[in-house]
């Protein structure tokens, strides 16, 4: 395994363009350490926000980049920067915008790596278990299982994170220093409130439990109030508010999952994610079946199912190799 991964073959990665043996290469080398872990929500996180700052620069590739060379050889302890192919230049680009108009907290990270500055990346990463963390502006957290954040150690200055997976924010009011999260390439931005981000496969869930929430994608903007959401996919090309109709997003903070009038197939979702479960509906005359009942997070699977039969005397559920299959 290498010890360590060239930016390119990781930008590959992140667009979708590896081959098979290098993205489980990648894989590999990020679980290996924290450190190569942080390198990758480095990349990922320049990555991203550069390709909107390409967008506005004033400045050629060749400028910027001498431009950014030029104010980082001014500094008393330099950092290092590794070269960068010329058919990732707007990478360059972005990042010396960032640098050159002093409000990129995103160049921090890919160029300012010394310990014990305020540009010291925090990341919070979760594998079976659910977190709860209280952030330096006194906000806190849920962050689900195979999820994870990440922020700048000035974050009481400078209120944004980069979300990876699902986590449920309780944000502490303060009207001069809004509170972004990042996720995909979507910012959500709130001042005091309490919602719900969760992303998979690239595409994009905001649910908003209390205050007002605006979710910004490209040049689309919308407003959330409570009990409204919004889901997003990778080819939407318009933001579309719904109703949130139930609470079973927020089965990772309450340990239970509460069932009024849900159809059964937005429930096999829930328990399909939260249980990393294989459970289909066979009988398709079931999906829309209206479920009432409250479940308990740390009942097991088949527990579960069998009570939801229960409310429901027409339903078979039968085991199988990978899972269950309800019909």
């Amino acid at each position: 395994m290498k010890q360590d991964m060239s930016e390119d073959i990781l930008i590959k990665y992140i667009l979708g363009e590896a081959t098979i043996a290098e993205g489980q290469e990648i894989e590999t080398w990020i679980a290996a350490s924290s450190a190569n872990a942080k390198k990758f929500e480095q990349v990922k996180i320049i990555l991203e926000t550069s390709k909107r700052l390409a967008q506005v620069s004033p400045l050629g590739e060749t400028e910027a980049w001498e431009k950014f060379k030029e104010k980082r050889a001014t500094r008393r302890e330099p950092a290092k920067v590794r070269s960068i192919s010329s058919n990732t230049g707007w990478l360059r680009i972005a990042a010396a915008v960032v640098f050159l108009i002093g409000g990129g907290w995103i160049a921090y990270y890919l160029y300012d790596q010394r310990g014990g500055n305020p540009a010291e990346l925090v990341s919070i990463k979760t594998t079976n278990t659910v977190r709860i963390d209280t952030l330096p502006d006194g906000s806190i957290v849920h962050i689900n299982k195979n999820s994870s954040i990440t922020y700048a150690g000035d974050f009481e200055s400078r209120r944004e994170i980069k979300l990876t997976g699902e986590a449920f924010f309780e944000v502490k009011h303060n009207e001069q220093v809004p509170f972004t999260v990042h996720v995909n390439d979507i910012n959500i931005r709130d001042v005091g409130t309490a919602f719900n981000v969760k992303t998979k496969q690239q595409n994009t869930e905001v649910i908003v439990e209390s205050g007002i929430v605006q979710v910004s994608r490209s040049a689309n903007s919308i407003r959330l109030t409570p009990n409204e959401m919004v889901r997003i996919k990778p080819d939407d090309k318009q933001l579309k508010i719904e109703k949130s109709t139930d609470q079973l997003y927020n089965y990772y903070r309450s340990n239970t999952f509460i069932a009024k009038g849900t159809p059964l197939w937005r429930l096999v979702d829930i328990l399909n994610e939260a249980y990393g479960a294989d459970i289909e509906i066979e009988n398709g005359a079931l999906r829309n079946t209206q479920i009432t009942v409250t479940i308990r997070y740390e009942d097991s699977l088949s527990n579960i199912l069998e009570i939801i039969r229960s409310t429901t005397p027409e339903m078979h559920v039968n085991k199988t190799d990978h899972g269950f299959i309800l019909k």
